[in-house]
């Protein structure tokens, strides 16, 4: 007569463990890439979104403001406020360093700045058009 199995054996238990681990480091490393590419959208909505708060500030203010775009921060300056934020290491300028200076009017002069990510290898172009300075966005 045999003998009765209770249980799994230590190489059953050695390869169920080897695929519950494996998963599990294949979704860190998935969470790692989406984490970075929604800092990527978030910095690149904040930049957006930071530019027209500035030239709307300087047309109902009646005061100058600057935007810096470097390609390691980016800058936005007035007579009330700076703030400041840093590029997230996934996504690059290729424009180099930029000062937009926004008139009293809340006008600039047309010009466009390129954003790279390295991690989706995506090309982002905002072209500041002129006068009112609506931002376009190309992907």
């Amino acid at each position: 007569m045999g003998t009765r199995k209770e249980g799994f054996t230590i190489i059953e238990t050695t390869i169920g463990l080897m695929i519950v681990c494996s998963l599990v480091a294949i979704s860190v490393w998935n969470l790692k890439d989406y984490q970075a590419q929604i800092e990527e959208r978030q910095t690149l909505q904040w930049f957006k979104g930071k530019f027209k708060n500035a030239m709307n500030y300087a047309y109902l203010n009646h005061e100058d403001a600057k935007v810096i775009v470097d390609p390691v921060y980016l800058q936005i300056s007035n007579g009330k406020f700076q703030v400041q934020k840093h590029l997230p290491k996934t996504l690059t300028i290729t424009t180099g360093h930029q000062v937009f200076r926004i008139s009293k009017s809340g006008e600039t002069s047309p010009r466009t700045v390129i954003f790279r990510s390295t991690l989706t290898g995506k090309k982002y172009e905002y072209t500041i058009q002129m006068g009112w300075g609506e931002i376009v966005e190309k992907t």
